[in-house]
């Protein structure tokens, strides 16, 4: 059994999960090829029984690299598993979630694999005053962060919202569905 797990990032946080999510497979003698989007061009997935494909939201956008490689690899994917998941602040709050899950997953994979993915991740994101950000985004982080100094919460120190637990179950699913074909 051999995982290809393919994530685009822009500040390391979807990088984190995929790596996570390797180390949990390969705790379950998975083994696993962890690759970052922008490094791959016309990359055989011929050996790879499943392909997670993980993305970083930022402005309601997968990044391109990762999205460009569901669209590269449309027909090849249809013959093999296929996960995908997000990292996003939809998923920070459980009111989001719903949104959430239907414009970052449910709709990119209707439009870019032919089959449905045999599972979907949402997880939360983190939240770091110090990253470095374009004018749109900075625009909307001043709306963002009052609201969240309204909660109480000290927006001048990293915030990770991500559920590790949750990722690492979700690796684990993966992991117990690849065993069970």
């Amino acid at each position: 059994m051999k995982v290809l797990i393919v994530y685009g990032t822009r500040y390391g946080t979807a990088t984190e999960i995929s790596e996570e999510i390797a180390r949990v497979m390969e705790s379950e003698e998975i083994e696993v090829d962890v690759k970052d989007a922008r490094s791959l061009k016309h990359f055989d997935i011929s050996p790879y029984q499943l392909v997670v494909v993980g993305s970083g939201i930022k402005m309601g956008k997968w990044t391109k690299k990762s999205l460009n490689f569901l669209k590269e690899n449309k027909e090849a994917l249809a013959s093999r598993d296929v996960a995908i998941f997000v990292t996003c602040g939809a998923a920070n709050e459980e009111k989001n979630r719903a949104e959430g899950q239907e414009k970052y997953l449910d709709q990119v994979a209707a439009t870019n694999l032919v089959n449905e993915p045999v599972t979907t991740g949402l997880f939360g994101s983190k939240y770091d005053p110090d990253a470095k950000h374009g004018l749109m985004y900075n625009f909307t982080m001043k709306f963002i962060k009052k609201d969240l100094e309204k909660h109480g919460i000290d927006t001048s120190k990293p915030i990770d919202y991500r559920n590790w637990d949750e990722i690492r179950a979700w690796a684990r699913g993966l992991a117990e569905s690849l065993k069970n074909e």
